[in-house]
């Protein structure tokens, strides 16, 4: 009885992960980037690289274990959530009231500890923030946003 629940399990295991998704796309080239359009200082860019663009950008990078489902499912999902949500890839192309809601998510969820989100930080020591890190990223999205309609 139990080796058949495990044949039947391992089976579904191999199965699912002939179920097609398609993964988001990612792109080093991307010409609307935040960063490449904007003047964000060295410290904060680094810390949006390593915290955020994974998931909000189309720069994401893929561990071996997002080919696997049914990770791949929640990761691939999430990502694409994430980059409804705020894609710094397009960032240039955005309206200016998009923006500024954007920047005002930003220091808010950042200085709140909302984002990165906890799953992401287990995984990925660098995407730690201190909380001096929340403070700067705050303040540089605050300082962002008076700055949008100056």
């Amino acid at each position: 009885m139990k080796k058949n629940i495990f044949l039947i399990f391992v089976a579904i295991v191999v199965l699912i992960q002939f179920y097609p998704m398609d993964k988001p796309a990612v792109s080093k080239d991307n010409p609307n980037d935040l960063i490449t359009t904007s003047n964000v200082p060295e410290n904060i860019s680094t810390m949006l690289k390593n915290a955020c663009y994974d998931c909000h950008s189309n720069e994401s990078t893929f561990p071996w274990y997002s080919n696997v489902a049914p990770v791949k499912w929640m990761l691939y999902g999430h990502i694409s959530e994430a980059r409804e949500e705020l894609n710094f890839s397009n960032w240039n192309s955005l309206e200016t009231d998009d923006k500024a809601d954007l920047l005002d998510d930003i220091s808010t969820l950042v200085l709140e500890g909302e984002m990165p989100i906890k799953g992401y930080t287990i995984l990925h020591s660098e995407a730690n923030l201190s909380k001096t890190d929340r403070e700067a990223i705050s303040t540089w999205a605050d300082e962002m946003l008076e700055s949008l309609y100056d």
